[in-house]
């Protein structure tokens, strides 16, 4: 049997590219053959560094790896002219990868929040760039435009069909059109009810499955020693810990202000922010650090960029606190990561993350955030040992095992129609 995955670009390292990597995995221990479809080509060692060797691994077991110029209708459908037994796109958030042969029978898509639908009806600019990869095609058109002027001495009509060659208006409503046909068609999944009620909401749709995504939650507490869950002043420091791309839809701004709420109170914490950039969002970081300067908070917060997975559990040691900035997190995998460490979270009272975080560590406003934190700085052995334990439903062998009935469902089905046709 042959899957083929889509993702639009693994290189993002947060933890949808992890829920990818995963998947695939469950999918390649099924004794599925893996083709993966993306539109940027995997820096597998960026990936070891993020993830570790064990689950990046399985990028060396695919069969082919196809980049696509950008993700439009011609790229996406001759993909699909291949006999692939099954089509999983785990970027359903995003990206609209479908085609007229796919139907709930033979395709997969994991969708974490109708997130989409609201980029295009505001014609978002970095969901057009950065994901559609729609400045390829512009910056194509461009080249093509120039070297035709000063190259050649055709006529208007030539130049104005170089000049047409992308439609920006006709490209933005098939992408609208395909994502309603892939929300529609193709047998779907989410993270958390939260989501499944989102896509209800915006779609009417009824039969979306949440299956929670795959968390690394005992290589998170067995890499921390029991005596890390306790507040030993010599293990544990007064340290808040926020993971998160640097991206503007993070929010990390509110971490910023929160910073300095805490400063104001005469809480002495330091702040960590730890997560990937991409070259794409450098301006917003260079932002954060103009704020966190004027705001006089360079001794208070400390970024860490691209840090190893080693990196990353040597600051869940430390750090007693973690807070997450963005209100309405469709999930919140790295939430989960830091309870399973023995973190105090912090965290909006609206999003998937409501569904396992107790209510008394969930704030309204960043000042709510600050007295709970001022509150938690010294929980007990017994609450730390209660987050983690707590959390262990969401294990990557878990996610593994639900994932592989879905697809052998999906396998079932297509033997019992074809049975029929027979």
């Amino acid at each position: 049997m042959k899957a083929n995955f889509f993702y639009s670009d693994l290189n993002q390292c947060g933890g949808g590219e992890r829920l990818t990597l995963v998947t695939m995995k469950a999918v390649f221990e099924m004794g599925i053959d893996i083709y993966l479809t993306t539109l940027e080509k995997p820096n597998i060692l960026r990936l070891e560094n993020a993830y570790g060797k064990d689950i990046a691994s399985v990028l060396g077991d695919l069969k082919k790896i196809n980049v696509l110029p950008m993700l439009d209708e011609q790229n996406i459908n001759k993909e699909l002219k291949n006999e692939y037994d099954i089509i999983i796109n785990t970027h359903g958030d995003i990206d609209p990868y479908y085609g007229d042969t796919l139907c709930k029978n033979n395709a997969i898509t994991y969708c974490h929040f109708p997130s989409a639908k609201f980029y295009l009806e505001n014609e978002e600019k970095s969901y057009l760039e950065k994901h559609l990869k729609i400045n390829r095609a512009l910056t194509e058109n461009d080249i093509q435009e120039t070297t035709l002027s000063k190259n050649t001495k055709k006529d208007n009509i030539t130049e104005r069909s170089y000049k047409n060659n992308f439609d920006k208006k006709r490209y933005l409503k098939w992408i609208k059109d395909t994502y309603n046909k892939m929300m529609q068609n193709t047998t779907l999944l989410t993270n958390s009810e939260y989501s499944r009620k989102a896509i209800s909401d915006t779609y009417g749709i009824k039969d979306c499955i949440v299956l929670h995504p795959p968390v690394d939650v005992d290589r998170f507490c067995n890499s921390i020693s029991t005596q890390y869950f306790y507040n030993n002043k010599n293990i544990r420091e007064d340290v808040i810990l926020v993971v998160s791309r640097i991206d503007p839809s993070k929010e990390i701004e509110k971490a910023v202000k929160l910073a300095k709420l805490l400063k104001e109170k005469g809480i002495e914490m330091e702040m960590i922010v730890a997560g990937s950039l991409d070259p794409y969002f450098s301006d917003y970081y260079l932002y954060l650090k103009k704020t966190i300067e004027d705001n006089d908070l360079i001794d208070y917060i400390k970024f860490e960029i691209d840090i190893t997975f080693d990196k990353l559990l040597s600051f869940m040691k430390k750090s007693k606190i973690y807070f997450h900035p963005r209100p309405g997190e469709h999930f919140g995998i790295s939430i989960v990561e830091a309870m399973s460490a023995g973190l105090i979270p912090i965290v909006s009272d609206k999003g998937g993350q409501t569904e396992f975080v107790p209510k008394k560590y969930q704030y309204h406003t960043l000042e709510q955030a600050s007295q709970i934190i001022s509150l938690s700085l010294d929980a007990s052995d017994s609450e730390r040992l209660h987050l983690s334990n707590s959390v262990q439903r969401f294990s990557t062998s878990n996610y593994i095992k639900n994932f592989q009935q879905v697809v052998n469902k999906l396998i079932l089905k297509k033997e019992h129609n074809r049975g029929e046709k027979i």
